[in-house]
């Protein structure tokens, strides 16, 4: 399995929860760092993009033993990333390798990472390959210019969003719906030429988890490298994030 994400020094995200949830799936990782921050539980207080050529550098020899089993992208900050990344992930989808794509544009504390041309980027390119995308839904709302809560409270409005970001050229959308008002929460996935489908489960009472979009997204990889299929791979995301944040400790505790 292949990563290519953020750094947390806290641990809580980023890499280090990537590498935990893959862990848990059965999988190995090789975790490539593109974007390194300045962070703990509570804010994130700097971050920075690697230089592009080393990125580039380290991805060659990551690469040169073989394909990896997936591929998992996470916290990319530079235009010049989400490209290069975009076109590793279209020669490994056209080698049937599963390519996972947690698109995070905001930290859980409001910290923006995406400006306005990674943006475009991972629209018009990363989002344009074969690949799983995992939006929460203000992520998805953002990626389609809607507003933040625009998807909260209608089922049929993140149905409409899912399928506009399927026709961006992903493989299949997973739209996580932690962040709406229903319980049981509804998690929607959308692949091409496939009706919709519908996983729920109840709203877990627990901790605040950082990083639970990084694990969620890992977690996922790892099962499909296993040869799941997207729908048990989903559902068995979700029962591993839920599980964390039951165990997660509360703030102030």
């Amino acid at each position: 399995m292949l990563v290519v994400a953020g750094h947390d020094p806290s641990g809580g995200a980023g890499v280090d929860a990537d590498c935990e949830a893959l862990a848990a799936a059965g999988a190995a990782a090789c975790a490539l760092v593109a974007t390194e921050t300045e962070q703990d539980e509570r804010r994130v207080r700097a971050f920075a993009a690697r230089p592009k050529r080393l990125v580039a550098r380290e991805l060659r020899q990551a690469l040169a033993c073989g394909a990896p089993a997936a591929l998992k992208t996470g916290l990319l900050v530079d235009a010049g990333h989400v490209r290069l990344v975009a076109a590793l992930a279209r020669r490994l989808g056209a080698e049937g390798v599963p390519v996972v794509v947690d698109p995070v544009l905001v930290s859980s504390s409001g910290t923006r990472f995406v400006d306005g041309p990674t943006r475009a980027a991972l629209v018009g390119t990363l989002l344009a390959v074969p690949v799983v995308v995992t939006p929460n839904l203000p992520e998805a709302a953002e990626l389609l210019g809607l507003a933040p809560e625009a998807l909260a409270g209608d089922l049929e409005l993140r149905l409409g969003a899912a399928r506009r970001l399927l026709a961006l050229g992903a493989r299949a959308v997973v739209l996580k719906g932690g962040h709406g008002q229903e319980d049981p929460v509804r998690d929607l996935v959308l692949e091409t030429a496939a009706a919709p489908v519908w996983c729920e489960h109840p709203r877990v009472a627990g901790g605040a988890l950082h990083g639970s979009g990084c694990r969620f997204a890992s977690f996922l990889a790892g099962r499909l490298a296993a040869g799941d299929s997207l729908v048990p791979a989903v559902r068995a995301a979700g029962r591993y994030v839920a599980e964390r944040i039951r165990e997660a400790p509360r703030q102030g505790a």
